[in-house]
């Protein structure tokens, strides 16, 4: 799978858009306005049909991690006053109340998911790479909220990387898959940095410290958490990956989870000189 990554092709995409522009892309078919484009607007007609053709890629691409994905057939339109192309849309298709945060969350996961594919595929991890794709497919085909199927494919990843792969090899994963995400500076409180983030893009509500300091936390709690439960463990790659990206080397290790009444608590052990326990999905403790 190695090539653009939806990180780059979406960067493509940003370096046409203008927020003040006259035209925009849609699906001709269902008047959708899918990830990458929904909320875009672009200078002139030349930037616009430039952004169909990238469109095009970004699609084709998450169809690699996500062969569900629906196909649109886009076409540029100018603004005017239909109220029609002010309307938001994303994949998987949202509510109408499902507005920017939606849209941010299917956006990162799908950027996660893609990263760490990449980084199997860099690896020669193919078995294990096949081995997600197979089990997300079969829990796909048992969820019915089509807004969860990208949360889907990150719960499977975790669960599938924490059962398949040592813990070296998936160290090792994390931090490839950080070369294929935009760069963030380091940071002396990485766990906190990562949370805050994890925020921002919806995929939990709240968090606070419980133990220690945030240079070298040992619980956390929090709440409003996207990703559910596999049988016996929470999938806490989103944590893993997005502290790694802040302590490349020797970050805090997530090492395990307790159900609350509104989430969870999540025990880190201290980052040590061997990085090699990262964990993308933690047993449940009780």
């Amino acid at each position: 799978m190695i090539g653009r990554t939806l990180t780059d092709i979406r960067a493509e995409l940003e370096a046409l858009t203008d927020s003040a522009g006259a035209y925009y892309v849609q699906c001709g078919r269902t008047g959708e306005r899918p990830v990458p484009v929904d909320g875009r607007r672009f200078p002139d007609r030349a930037s616009a049909v430039e952004a169909v053709r990238v469109a095009h890629a970004y699609r084709a691409t998450l169809r690699r991690y996500d062969p569900r994905a629906p196909w649109y057939d886009f076409v540029v339109c100018e603004a005017g006053d239909d109220s029609v192309e002010s309307r938001a849309w994303a994949f998987p298709p949202t509510g109408a109340t499902g507005g920017d945060s939606r849209r941010a969350l299917v956006a990162y996961c799908h950027d996660l998911a893609g990263a760490v594919f990449e980084a199997l595929s860099a690896s020669d991890h193919d078995a294990v790479e096949r081995a997600v794709m197979d089990a997300y497919l079969d829990a796909a085909e048992r969820t019915t909220d089509r807004d969860r199927l990208c949360l889907q494919l990150l719960a499977t990843m975790a669960t599938e990387l924490q059962a398949r792969l040592p813990a070296a090899a998936r160290a090792d994963a994390l931090q490839r898959a950080t070369v294929h995400l935009p760069a963030v500076p380091g940071s002396s409180a990485p766990v906190r940095d990562a949370l805050d983030h994890l925020r921002t893009t919806g995929l939990l509500a709240e968090y606070d410290l419980v133990e220690g300091r945030w240079d070298r936390p040992r619980t956390v709690r929090i709440r409003g958490y996207e990703l559910r439960a596999v049988e016996d463990r929470l999938p806490t790659l989103p944590l893993s990956a997005e502290t790694v990206r802040r302590v490349p080397g020797h970050p805090p290790v997530v090492s395990g989870a307790t159900r609350t009444d509104d989430g969870w608590r999540v025990t880190l052990s201290p980052a040590g000189r061997n990085p090699a326990s990262a964990s993308t999905a933690v047993r449940i403790d009780g």
